[in-house]
């Protein structure tokens, strides 16, 4: 609940922002620049400057916003297929079976535990992942490395659980990207310059309720598009979290079960 009420309260905050940008600078032009005469046709420039701005600053909205949605999907999908592979790997060593197994558990137990309780607090503040996580993926994988395989179901196994747990580190670094802030000033200065360029050229427009109500429409507008585009620039906090739900699903069955007994 406090989520979505700090969720609500940054959308409001874009859109109140975006408004204000495209009303102060409609009032703004008004106020250092004249309208002109009948004969030397502001009226027609602007309108031009308005619409070839706003086609451009539509554009680059669009497609920032596309990429940041596919990004977004593609991490949820990425975090499926981590646990699966961590999953695979816990099943495998049990099918593998010696003395090697609780090992092995305890250390992807161990390893999930830290994702779901101490990583995904780190990615949200883009710190990126966490030393102890890469410890107990590392210790995992030194074990497997280790392993000696007697038969083909054996070299089957520890070949597979090999792959699959470099695969893990493949998705723990992909989980991690979206979280590094990428072009933050490359994009944000462009979309908000974007904005006063398409409200400029309206001063020539007498600030009456309709025209002032046509405005702060497209002012609300592309705040709420802006906030969708912060929201999903990074998956690991809010307003646009991923919960760490495939994770927290393992940890609810065996592999919650292998977790090492403290103390």
């Amino acid at each position: 609940m406090m989520d979505f009420l700090l969720s609500a309260l940054g959308g409001l905050g874009f859109v109140g922002a975006a408004v204000a940008l495209v009303l102060g600078s409609y009032f703004l032009a008004r106020h250092l620049l004249t309208a002109g005469g009948e004969g030397d046709r502001t009226h027609d420039a602007a309108s031009t400057v308005a619409v070839r701005v706003a086609a451009l600053h539509g554009l680059i909205l669009a497609l920032v916003y596309a990429q940041e949605l596919d990004d977004y999907k593609g991490i949820r999908t990425v975090l499926t297929q981590e646990a699966v592979a961590i999953s695979d790997v816990f099943n495998d060593a049990k099918r593998y079976g010696g003395p090697a197994v609780t090992q092995i558990q305890e250390h992807l137990a161990t390893y999930v535990a830290l994702v779901v309780n101490e990583e995904w607090a780190s990615l949200a503040k883009r710190q990126g992942l966490t030393a102890a996580a890469w410890i107990e993926w590392d210790k995992a994988y030194n074990i497997l490395l280790d392993l000696q395989p007697s038969n083909d179901r054996e070299r089957f196994l520890a070949q597979r659980m090999r792959n699959r747990i470099t695969e893990v580190a493949g998705f723990r670094q992909m989980r991690e990207a979206p979280s590094l802030g990428r072009f933050a000033g490359l994009f944000w200065g462009p979309a908000l310059i974007g904005l006063v360029c398409v409200a400029a050229p309206f001063y020539v427009y007498r600030p009456t309720r309709t025209h002032i109500a046509l405005l702060s429409m497209f002012g609300a507008y592309s705040g709420v598009i802006l906030f969708f585009i912060f929201a999903f620039s990074n998956p690991f906090s809010t307003p646009g979290r991923l919960e760490p739900a495939p994770f927290e699903h393992l940890l609810r069955g065996d592999i919650g079960k292998a977790l090492p007994l403290k103390g």
